[in-house]
């Protein structure tokens, strides 16, 4: 219970940065991309503490919350035409990496394993076939993202530091 909390309050902590950097001007994000670093860290976080405990559903359920926040990331600041086109993929994706977590945390069930490869595939095929992401435009933007939101990623590097330190 108390690694529960001390997740929350760092949750809460990373929230009030995100809202007072957005307030001061230091950043400049929108609603949904702040919806997104909160899962991203609440994922991780849970993610984490899971991982090597026998807690497969909260392993897969924390997963799919920290993909879902790449994913709601993604859409802030990627120019995607239409986003249909990448919610069926990364929905596949998102399922697949779920179960390949519970399948590398525990009893590795070959089930599961081919389970989740081929939910990663059909995401993959899928995104290639009927995708308009270029290598070239995801480096481009990547290197972009990075440059604008160097201080938000200097935050989460900064927190997750303490609530390593609070675990040791």
């Amino acid at each position: 219970m108390e690694k529960h909390q001390s997740i929350i309050s760092y949750l809460l902590t990373l929230l009030l940065l995100l809202i007072l950097l957005k307030i001061i001007g230091i950043i400049h994000i929108h609603n949904l991309e702040l919806l997104g670093y909160v899962f991203i860290f609440f994922g991780l976080s849970y993610v984490f503490n899971s991982f090597g405990n026998s807690r497969k559903e909260v392993l897969f359920t924390s997963t799919v919350i920290f993909l879902v926040g790449l994913v709601l990331f993604i859409i802030s600041n990627f120019e995607i035409q239409q986003l249909s086109k990448l919610i069926i993929p990364s929905s596949l994706m998102i399922i697949g990496i779920g179960l390949l977590m519970t399948y590398i945390d525990g009893d590795q069930l070959t089930f599961v394993f081919i389970l989740s490869l081929l939910f990663i595939a059909a995401g993959i095929i899928i995104t290639i076939t009927h995708g308009e992401i270029t290598f070239r435009s995801f480096i481009s933007s990547f290197i972009g993202i990075t440059a604008k939101y160097w201080p938000v990623l200097l935050i989460f590097a900064g927190v997750f530091l303490l609530f390593r330190k609070g675990n040791a």
